[in-house]
């Protein structure tokens, strides 16, 4: 395989017209979104391309690797670090702020030394430039889905090969990318390599008249559900369901379930934890709303007996609440969200529910229902007699619980498949 391309595709003028005219409302928007938070100058510096931390010491150099937010860099995780093994380092990007503090949990020991991090910079040419001048990467990562078309163009400009990694497209975002032919047409010319996680998101691919020669297909990577987390040494004599990476719609519907179980199942504990922390307010008074006994991990309260729920208001923990449970909801599946990874509590033996909504997913929660791990449910009855089932039969909760984990080990390996084919671009 060309590890680099010979000749750039440039993005259509009106592209880069577009971009230049929405850099002083996007500037605005990132003043006001995080106008609270103390890594707003920063952010500010870094996409705009006005200052970058020191690059990461590496002894083969530094691969670069943009992961949109949490979930995307989660995914990546297992891979990248493959990479810090074989004696490369790493500079992540972020769009979100849960990505670019998530990169600090996952990387607290690497920062400032193999590892650095920065908010992604704005797809405009002098500032990508200046970012890639400043980092000098030798391969770029793309995670699942997100593509600049600048950015793309700039590095075959200055001959870094780069890669979709975990590649999906649902037909949503398929039919987005088709409605601007011309840029979606640049992108698929400039890129070296799309790894796609099923055979749908490769026809996609290729529709958008990417090369076959780039395009492979592998596991995905959400199959190692490699994270590290912290272990629990909570134990709890009681039945205790959890919902998982929540958005708002969810935390109401879980509240009104579990309001609903605890008629029949009055000892029964809910973690709730959402997926965003901007939202662990709003959370907190619905809770109170419903009028039951919630303690807070922010404030330090344990679980006692007369907790009814808990709000795990933390970043970095879900594995850690997944493990306590006995039944695992996992959000962003109830709304139009598509789907949060299930992965994470199959790997942990726990029987799993998801709503209708699982497009970012599909091909995990398809599997994980063949060997009756997750069921999918539509409605507040649906969910709770499901639950009620679980709880009412734990030697059923447990051989589901037990075959998604078996069957998220057979799938382990992912990783090293997608890391070989990436290293072809380094030959």
């Amino acid at each position: 395989m060309n590890s680099v391309l010979k000749k750039a595709s440039p993005p259509p003028f009106y592209y880069h017209l577009l971009i230049r005219l929405a850099m002083p409302f996007y500037r605005m928007k990132v003043k006001r979104k995080s106008a609270k938070l103390p890594t707003l100058g920063r952010e500010l510096d870094e996409r705009f391309g006005k200052q970058y931390p020191t690059v990461p010491q590496s002894e083969k150099g530094i691969i670069w690797c943009h992961a949109v937010s949490l979930g995307e860099l989660n995914t990546a995780y297992p891979l990248l670090k493959l990479f810090l093994a074989n004696g490369y380092g790493l500079w992540i990007t972020s769009t979100t702020q849960t990505g670019f503090d998530r990169a600090k949990i996952l990387f607290a020991d690497e920062i400032g030394k193999t590892v650095q991090h920065s908010f992604v910079p704005v797809d405009s040419i002098p500032i990508v430039k200046a970012f890639y001048h400043h980092v000098r990467p030798k391969l770029a990562l793309f995670i699942e889905t997100e593509l600049w078309a600048t950015m793309l163009y700039g590095l075959v400009k200055e001959n870094i090969p780069s890669a979709l990694i975990n590649a999906r497209l649902s037909e949503k975002s398929f039919l987005g990318y088709q409605k601007f032919e011309q840029v979606s047409l640049s992108m698929m010319k400039n890129i070296n390599l799309i790894i796609a996680q099923d055979t749908q998101s490769a026809k996609y691919f290729r529709q958008l008249r990417a090369d076959s020669h780039k395009i492979r297909i592998a596991n995905s990577l959400k199959w190692c559900s490699d994270t590290p987390t912290t272990t629990s040494s909570t134990t709890l004599n009681r039945p205790i369901w959890i919902a998982g990476s929540t958005h708002d719609g969810e935390e109401k519907l879980v509240l009104e379930i579990h309001k609903r179980l605890l008629s029949s199942h009055p000892n029964t504990l809910l973690i709730i934890v959402p997926r965003h922390p901007e939202r662990f307010e709003q959370v907190a008074k619905l809770c109170d709303e419903y009028g039951l006994t919630t303690h807070r991990q922010s404030k330090d309260e344990n679980i006692s007996d007369t907790t009814q729920i808990y709000l795990a208001d933390s970043m970095g923990e879900l594995t850690k609440w997944y493990g306590v449970a006995d039944v695992a909801l996992v959000g962003g599946s109830f709304v139009d969200m598509g789907g949060h990874n299930p992965i994470e509590p199959a790997s942990l033996g726990k029987p799993i529910i998801m709503g209708p909504s699982i497009k970012n997913c599909k091909n995990l929660v398809e599997s994980l229902k063949e060997v009756n791990a997750l069921v999918q449910t539509t409605d507040i009855s649906d969910t709770l007699n499901t639950v009620k089932q679980w709880f009412d039969n734990p030697q059923s909760a447990k051989n589901a619980g037990k075959n998604g984990q078996t069957l998220t080990h057979d799938k382990q390996g992912a990783d090293k498949q997608q890391f070989d084919i990436v290293m072809e671009l380094l030959k």
